[in-house]
């Protein structure tokens, strides 16, 4: 099999068959590779003994992704990404490619020893164009260091992009990408959020892939179609105005009846947010170690300046929730924002070094499917006594999607998702703990809780069959989930592009269409 690989060069050009195996039961051929690109390509190589390799590897927001890679590549082109992808072929090495490395899961964007990571640290590019229609970003910088960036140009754009700052770039907009601005503008990457894509392939060619040239239909495919086709070394953005939002951070408290009024005023939101597709929630329950019940709060945004309630919001500003803290919304920029935001995942920060876990559970907008996921949850959470661990913490956010986030994402050239438009929840179970050794106990749970959920939902119809790749876990069907159609079409591109699977089985991170 590593023959294969090693001449896959050659097959790709004589048209060789797919691979359908790794290279796992083989000596690892890291070292090697390893010892190659530290004599050639010193500059971009860090070996586990080096000054800056510790850094790299503990990028991760989950730690346990600090898996020890042979050795951390960090290109600084396409050019360069173009070397390390064939080389690493050439020697049949399994590798990894990080962006921000903020998916919980552990081989998602990192390897152990037996491969090697590629990092996207030396990939920077940011930089408005003359006209301030559009914004070239690289894989490297997060979603802070471009609203920041987008600050500092005093031009009044903004892109659709991440909503919190430590998020990476190519996870979230190659996973579709939830915004704030997604109730106008859909996806991150869909409908047109996105111009090009510049892309290195399986066989080291650098291509620019758009909507409408020879590579349309890999662009296509990279609106939400994961990491099998390609890696990205620059996304070119459509910028659009936004000088100014609104933000507020209200908390509500604990108790039964702010529990109800909370569930009550985010279904008010999701049916009727289309009405005003300028605003945004991220409602949060949270649960953890010292606490004396279930906190109730929520993220509440506007696209401009917010002279008054906005009546989409008023439930969560004192029409339904009183608050405990002030919820007027506060006017500034998505770079202040970020600012203050940035550190809590960089060393030092509240949540670095802490072990991490998503899951998605999705649902169709009712209240009795709202209580279901809620009551059996945290019910759960306290029967098994998880909040006796260290550094607990759990956070059950409910993504509330609206029908114009949908049709907005579904319209231009339309995306894989292909979701329904339908009002919709992606809840997201996001889990921290301190301790390693409680990781089996937290996977047990979350097995446990979520097989209750889904057998009370499919019993009222509840369900809904699209899971946001970039909150789930490790075993969720993902691409299961997208029309059946869409997927064969990701397939059959995934086929073109990659005949030889380096992207699905040489580098095995991340959800794969191959494997639907």
């Amino acid at each position: 099999m590593r023959s294969t690989y090693l001449l896959a060069m050659g097959g790709m050009a004589m048209g060789g068959a797919a691979l359908t195996t790794t290279t796992s039961k083989l000596p690892s051929t890291a070292p090697i590779a390893c010892k190659y690109f530290k004599a050639n390509y010193p500059n971009m190589t860090l070996l586990p003994s080096d000054a800056g390799y510790t850094a790299e590897n503990e990028v991760s927001w989950n730690a346990g992704a600090w898996l020890g890679p042979a050795c951390i590549l960090s290109p600084a082109s396409a050019e360069q990404m173009s070397t390390a992808v064939k080389n690493l072929v050439r020697f049949a090495t399994p590798f990894a490619m990080r962006g921000g490395g903020h998916m919980s899961v552990p081989e998602a964007a990192n390897i152990n020893s037996t491969g090697v990571l590629i990092s996207s640290t030396n990939l920077k590019t940011l930089e408005l164009s003359g006209d301030q229609s559009t914004l070239s970003v690289g894989p490297g910088p997060r979603w802070g260091d471009v609203y920041i960036y987008l600050d500092e140009t005093k031009s009044g754009k903004m892109v659709v992009g991440g909503r919190y700052a430590p998020v990476g770039i190519p996870g979230l907009l190659l996973g579709g990408g939830m915004a704030f601005f997604s109730g106008e503008y859909g996806f991150a990457s869909t409908n047109g959020n996105v111009r090009a894509y510049e892309c290195v392939l399986a066989s080291g060619k650098i291509v620019e892939a758009t909507a409408s040239n020879q590579y349309s239909d890999l662009f296509w495919a990279l609106q939400g179609g994961g990491n099998s086709f390609c890696i990205v070394t620059k996304f070119v953005l459509r910028t659009f105005d936004s000088p100014a939002i609104g933000l507020a951070n209200p908390s509500y408290g604990s108790g039964s009846k702010v529990k109800d009024l909370w569930l009550d005023s985010i279904l008010n939101y999701v049916i009727d947010g289309s009405s005003d597709p300028k605003a945004a929630i991220i409602p949060v329950a949270r649960y953890g170690t010292g606490f004396e019940g279930i906190r109730y709060d929520a993220t509440l945004f506007y696209n401009g300046v917010a002279t008054n309630t906005p009546a989409i919001l008023s439930d969560f500003q004192g029409g339904l929730l009183p608050s405990s803290n002030m919820t007027s919304l506060t006017t500034l920029t998505m770079g202040a924002f970020a600012k203050a935001v940035l550190p809590a995942f960089q060393e030092g920060g509240e949540s670095h070094g802490l072990n991490q876990r998503f899951h998605v559970v999705s649902t169709v907008a009712t209240r009795e499917a709202m209580d279901i996921v809620h009551d059996t949850f945290f019910d759960a959470v306290k029967a098994a006594g998880l909040a006796d661990s260290a550094d607990f913490f759990v956070g059950l956010a409910w993504n509330s999607i609206t029908t114009s986030f949908l049709e907005a994402s579904n319209s231009g050239t339309g995306c894989p998702q292909g979701v329904a438009e339908e009002p919709l929840f992606w809840v997201e179970e996001a889990f921290t703990w301190g301790d390693s050794a409680d990781d089996e106990k937290i996977d047990n749970f979350i097995k446990t809780v979520n097989a209750n959920i889904t057998t009370q939902l499919e019993a009222i119809g509840a369900t809904s069959p699209y899971i946001y790749l970039n909150d789930a876990d490790a075993d969720q069907p993902v691409f299961q989930g997208y029309p059946a159609e869409n997927l064969k079409r990701l397939q059959r591109i995934r086929a073109k592009y990659d005949p030889l699977k380096i992207y699905t089985n040489l580098m095995p991170g991340g959800f794969k269409v191959a494997h639907a």
